[in-house]
């Protein structure tokens, strides 16, 4: 009986030395914190968004491209109903062809002329020349857009027919030794008004936004009615013409040099002005 007393004494003992279930189920509570400071819902919404963090960055970056019609009254969806002539790219060295598109009217809604509507810029850029009443272009202003304010689309839409250099260019008609422009290994959109009733107001250097009044539609220059003649090319940047003139005797060399350049050396390349529109709105 003694014996079997002290055994019971001595499982007593040891049951007081085991965890009780009251310290385990009281656990959770202090616990519970722990847990929920480090969320795993939580931090995985707080990731979603981070993969379109970097379209987003780009987007807010990128060239916003607009591109205005050139004539009052018309927009980038009605100028194709007014082209008279169209756009004929000649071989480098040559004069013939079309350099250029022709807007015209005779009579459009209550309007009984194209004469004197107002001209705009039709892309941001600055002012290369603005032109005397000389043949063939009469008063008309010349604006440069370097290639790297456009957006990506264009530029590649704009470089894709970029031919190289020509060498030896045989020039039709009476043209002088042509200096070529300097390369600064970048390009440059070109954008030049014809046939405007006065000379811009204009200086070489002044910012030209885009839709900016640049004169009114006239019949200046070898012009047989009033018209708008647009004409656009890809050459190197930062290109300097004095003046242009041609088909004259009046005419100096200078003036018949920079011409032959402008048109006919391959340095500066015609695209469809249509190109930009398409690429506006």
């Amino acid at each position: 009986m003694i014996k079997w007393y002290f055994i019971l004494i001595i499982g007593i003992m040891l049951s007081a030395c085991q965890p009780q279930a009251v310290t385990s189920t009281s656990m959770p509570a202090t616990n519970t914190p722990t847990v929920t400071d480090t969320p795993v819902p939580t931090e995985t919404a707080t990731r979603t968004p981070l993969p379109t963090q970097p379209f987003q960055i780009q987007t807010s970056t990128e060239v916003v491209l607009r591109v205005c019609s050139p004539l009052e009254g018309e927009t980038l969806d009605t100028l194709p109903s007014i082209i008279v002539n169209p756009m004929v790219i000649p071989a480098f060295g040559r004069d013939d062809g079309h350099h250029g598109v022709d807007f015209a009217y005779y009579r459009r809604g209550e309007r009984e002329s194209i004469q004197g509507i107002e001209v705009y810029a039709v892309i941001n850029g600055k002012t290369v020349q603005t032109l005397e009443d000389n043949t063939p272009y009469g008063y008309a202003i010349l604006i440069e857009t370097p290639l790297r304010n456009l957006s990506k689309e264009l530029r590649e839409d704009l470089t894709a027919s970029y031919q190289p250099i020509p060498e030896n260019v045989q020039y039709q008609g009476q043209c002088p030794k042509i200096d070529p422009p300097e390369d600064t290994g970048e390009l440059s959109l070109y954008h030049l008004y014809a046939h405007l009733e006065q000379k811009p107001d204009l200086t070489s250097g002044d910012t030209v936004p885009c839709g900016d009044l640049l004169g009114t539609v006239g019949n200046t220059g070898r012009s047989s009615n009033p018209h708008l003649h647009l004409e656009t090319r890809l050459g190197p940047s930062g290109a300097e013409f004095e003046d242009m003139g041609f088909y004259e005797t009046i005419y100096s060399e200078e003036q018949r040099a920079d011409y032959c350049l402008w048109r006919m050396s391959g340095y500066f390349q015609l695209f469809d002005p249509f190109i930009l529109f398409e690429h506006g709105g």
